[in-house]
């Protein structure tokens, strides 16, 4: 009996690209929009992030819509390659927390020394 892939690939590859589409804009605005309005170190883990997610998804919809479980080989490297790329971007997202909780202490940082130096100036009297 021969099985046919994991989900219909009428409904997988729709899917696929209306989040191709999504995350393409995602990169346009980063790329084009978001320069000067957020921390570059930011918008480049954001990029990168975004370049392997149009990787996987496009991998994903293979995986789910197109190879069959009967073709080991192909099934299995597909597969391999799918959880290998979520694991980058789940990787990917955790650099992007670290760094964020890292520019959070950077801004305390300059707040708290912001407020030292105001609290230590000495208030000019009228008097």
């Amino acid at each position: 009996m021969e099985y046919g892939p994991i989900a219909p690939s009428w409904i997988v590859l729709p899917l696929a690209i209306i989040a191709l589409l999504v995350v393409a804009a995602h990169l346009i605005v980063l790329r084009e929009h978001a320069i000067g309005k957020m921390p570059e170190s930011r918008r480049q883990i954001r990029m990168v992030t975004g370049w392997v997610m149009m990787f996987t998804i496009p991998l994903a919809a293979y995986g789910f819509g197109i190879v069959s479980p009967t073709k080991e080989q192909e099934f299995l490297t597909a597969w391999l390659a799918i959880v290998g790329l979520l694991g980058a971007v789940v990787l990917m997202a955790c650099v992007d927390a670290l760094n964020s909780i890292r520019l959070a202490r950077v801004q305390s940082r300059e707040i708290h020394q912001e407020l030292r130096a105001l609290l230590t100036q000495q208030p000019e009297h009228d008097g």
